[in-house]
């Protein structure tokens, strides 16, 4: 009976130890997700900030190289206040991020815990990035042949067109140009995408941006 208790118990924590290994996200040197292979540090959950997710960025072999809060509990967006280390354990850097890119003022040390110069960022610019291709691409309501279905019967002279447009973070069009058409098809074209349901945004790292499309209309 002992016996059994005993292999049942150490089961039970190689269970443990593998579930905390699965939460693990690996990092390469550019602190980019990759296999473990090719790993320079993984990163973790440590619990809640209220509605923000703790997370720790360590090295290989345990040593701290991060820790700040995520927007999101699958620890992709940074949000809040982080700090980054020296290999020393000294501060080397800290913080605000604001919805994965940091924002403000940013403190800088050396590896002796001197005061290097401040750097500001200011992540507004990046709000607006065009994209022309998105981990999750925007979407028309019942996918790629509704759409063109619904632009054929709409603007039966566009086909053989092609519309470009750029589909905003809210899933609304804007920039509507239309390429291979006289202008009277381009018309009936665009007037048909002004009247189009509202898409489905591109989405990256868990965030609505914008993507421009190229739709051929066959």
């Amino acid at each position: 009976m002992r016996r059994s208790l005993i292999i049942l118990l150490l089961a039970a924590s190689a269970f443990a130890f593998q579930g905390d290994k699965r939460q693990r996200i690996y990092l390469d040197k550019f602190m980019e997700p990759c296999g473990k292979g090719k790993a320079a540090f993984y990163k973790e959950a440590a619990g809640q900030d209220g509605n923000l997710y703790k997370v720790v960025v360590r090295t290989l072999d345990g040593t701290l190289k991060a820790e700040g809060t995520c927007a999101d509990p699958a620890l992709e967006v940074e949000h809040g206040h982080w700090r980054f280390y020296h290999p020393n354990g000294k501060l080397e850097s800290e913080g605000e991020y604001a919805m994965g890119n940091k924002s403000g003022i940013w403190q800088r040390f050396d590896t002796w815990g001197q005061a290097l110069a401040e750097k500001v960022y200011d992540p507004e610019p990046l709000e607006n990035i065009l994209y022309t291709m998105a981990p999750t691409m925007p979407s028309y309501p019942g996918g790629e042949q509704a759409m063109i279905t619904y632009l054929r019967s709409s603007a039966p002279a566009s086909v053989g067109a092609t519309a470009v447009f750029v589909v905003e973070k809210d899933g609304d069009l804007s920039g509507i140009k239309v390429l291979n058409a006289d202008s009277s098809a381009a018309d009936q074209l665009v007037d048909a995408l002004d009247r189009a349901p509202r898409f489905e945004s591109g989405m990256k790292d868990g965030l609505p941006v914008r993507v421009v499309m190229r739709v051929p209309i066959k």
